[in-house]
């Protein structure tokens, strides 16, 4: 599986050289088309359909103030625009492929009979290459991008005064992951060499994928399992509605500045020996009463918190192994999820099974007897 796991300089490039291409606008649905560009099966038909096994691009085209704008939609995007019309993802798919007349139709029939005003967040290429339209999001969508977070919030590491390690920093496809660790700070939970670091998670999607999120992270130490704790900053991004045309950054910036310092603040009181010790005396507490029958207390739990079986498998897998010596108690469960997000297919998905064993972590001691004396 792909991981995007960069240096903090790498992440710091990328984010840059990604806001300089941005090109958002906002626009009437009645000024914008759709066209499909593949490989046809059978070119001379009336409606031809297109070749399953080659790549189709979906083009969005907007009637802009400076003439046509051109951009090749991603899957996500693609995505979006079926929600807001009302058309199933799996049938949108299908007709494009299958029916492209009827795809157009349908598409343009909404947009124009149905019209709203509609912001696309695009990425401009090099060339006359067409833009990429990543995200099709509300006129009211909030721009928190991740070049604020590289202005305002990675700043404050080197001020906090103490030793910071950038565990990890990802851009993938839909967020920004951002895991910072405090060497300093370290607490043993259930027995001696059962240690874990304390740091902060930063989590952000510029596309409508997620909220803006800082979180506590613990890493356990043995094996380098970690966790997203508690949230103290989880933004939609939601705002006012915003006029038709290109959107600037420099009204970004002027719109948010209030919030920015917000959550500069937020971030230097999750920073801090207190907040670890917060964690620490919850993860201390955690019931030591362990499971029966491991295939059906990851059973119960994978209902629970929608794993999928390959997960399921994972986390009962790591279980019974218990690599950390640290048994099946619900300690022991936690880190058989954190274990298993290592084995999750993208960064994003590993983040959300991570966060899942906080989950674990806050449930309370009678929903645990139950998980751990399931026997079916």
């Amino acid at each position: 599986m792909t991981r995007t796991v960069e240096s903090l300089d790498a992440l710091m490039s990328r984010i840059v050289a990604e806001d300089r291409r941005k090109h958002d606008v906002i626009a009437d649905t009645r000024r914008m088309s759709v066209s499909l560009r593949g490989t046809a099966i059978d070119p001379r038909a009336g409606n031809p359909r297109f070749d399953h096994s080659k790549s189709l691009t979906t083009t969005l085209t907007l009637d802009a103030e400076n003439g046509l704008d051109e951009f090749v939609l991603t899957d996500h995007a693609q995505g979006q625009i079926a929600t807001d019309l009302g058309i199933p993802k799996r049938y949108f798919d299908r007709m494009k492929f299958d029916a492209p007349g009827l795809f157009k139709t349908n598409v343009q029939h909404w947009m124009q009979n149905e019209p709203k005003a509609r912001m696309i967040r695009g990425l401009t290429n090099e060339g006359n290459a067409p833009m990429t339209g990543r995200a099709w999001m509300s006129d009211k969508f909030r721009r928190l991008d991740n070049i604020e977070v590289a202005r305002t919030l990675l700043p404050e590491f080197d001020k906090l005064g103490t030793e910071v390690v950038f565990h990890q920093a990802a851009v993938t496809e839909q967020k920004l992951h951002i895991r910072a660790l405090f060497p300093a700070l370290e607490r043993d939970i259930k027995q001696v060499g059962d240690t874990v670091r304390w740091g902060i998670a930063i989590e952000n999607s510029e596309i409508g994928a997620g909220s803006l999120k800082l979180s506590g992270f613990v890493m356990v130490l043995i094996c380098t399992n970690g966790m997203g704790t508690n949230k103290v900053l989880n933004v939609r991004h939601v705002g006012k509605r915003e006029g038709e045309g290109v959107l600037s950054n420099e009204a970004l910036r002027a719109d948010d500045t209030a919030f920015w310092l917000a959550a500069r603040d937020e971030l230097r009181a999750l920073c801090t020996e207190a907040a670890f010790e917060t964690v620490v005396a919850q993860l201390r507490g955690l019931s030591d009463t362990e499971v029966i029958s491991p295939v059906a207390a990851t059973k119960v739990l994978a209902r629970e918190f929608a794993l999928t079986e390959a997960e399921e498998e994972a986390v009962m897998l790591s279980l019974v192994k218990d690599n950390n010596g640290v048994g099946k108690g619900q300690w022991g469960m936690l880190n058989a999820f954190t274990a298993a997000a290592k084995e999750a297919e993208g960064f994003d998905r590993q983040a959300e099974i991570e966060s899942l064993g906080w989950g674990l972590a806050q449930m309370a001691p009678a929903t645990w007897e139950k998980v751990a004396l399931a026997v079916k």
